[in-house]
């Protein structure tokens, strides 16, 4: 485990093997609040740096949303059994929601497009309740409802969500991770497909390397 990571985990935290990248390791807090992305090639890689923000911010008092694919949402509740974390007591407390992404999706999609008023009403309501049960007002949450989006071939979508999640940024507290995994943007991804993504995030951090 890198020095840094020594430094940000409390002694219950096991060790932490995510990027190095200081701005990811900074998310749970609220004054680094950012709304980034990551590419990825291994599935543990992201569900590990999910599950140790994730536990870092309720470790902290505040909440997480953990917007994620149904197989993510399992190995992430795994790492945060294996943090120490008990998720079961914090949803119980409203400061640990967990929402399945194609489900989600399925809510505010409107002729293959996001409809602003039901992304809303759909996400807009879960940060809401989540933002109330933080102790500092605060969330950190996860998505990658754009990454299903541009498995489906539907960039423009996956962009149309992002602004869409920047505008909600507006109005509520929290940091946003975004995760697309290189099999999502296909065999040749359109460089300016992943151009227009990145533009929408404070920053892009690249795909995963050895500790």
């Amino acid at each position: 485990m890198s020095s840094m990571a020594n430094i940000l985990a409390p002694d219950w935290l096991p060790s932490f093997r995510g990027s190095r990248c200081l701005e990811l390791l900074r998310l749970y807090k609220p004054e680094s609040a950012q709304h980034l992305v990551q590419f990825y090639e291994d599935d543990s890689f992201i569900t590990e740096n999910v599950a140790f923000l994730a536990a870092k911010a309720l470790a902290a008092g505040n909440s997480s949303v953990v917007v994620a694919t149904e197989p993510h949402l399992e190995q992430i509740h795994e790492r945060l059994a294996d943090f120490g974390v008990n998720a079961a007591a914090f949803r119980e407390s409203g400061q640990y929601i967990a929402v399945d992404a194609a489900e989600a999706l399925s809510r505010f999609m409107v002729d293959g497009n996001p409809d602003n008023a039901k992304f809303n009403e759909t996400i807009g309501s879960v940060l809401r309740s989540a933002e109330k049960n933080s102790a500092n007002g605060f969330v950190f949450a996860f998505g990658e409802m754009v990454g299903l989006l541009c498995a489906s071939n539907k960039p423009a979508a996956a962009v149309r969500l992002e602004q869409l999640w920047n505008s909600l940024a507006e109005r509520h507290r929290f940091s946003l991770y975004c995760a697309y995994s290189l099999s999502s943007l296909g065999n040749e991804p359109n460089t300016d497909d992943l151009l227009q993504i990145c533009a929408e995030h404070a920053l892009t951090i690249p795909t995963e390397t050895s500790l």
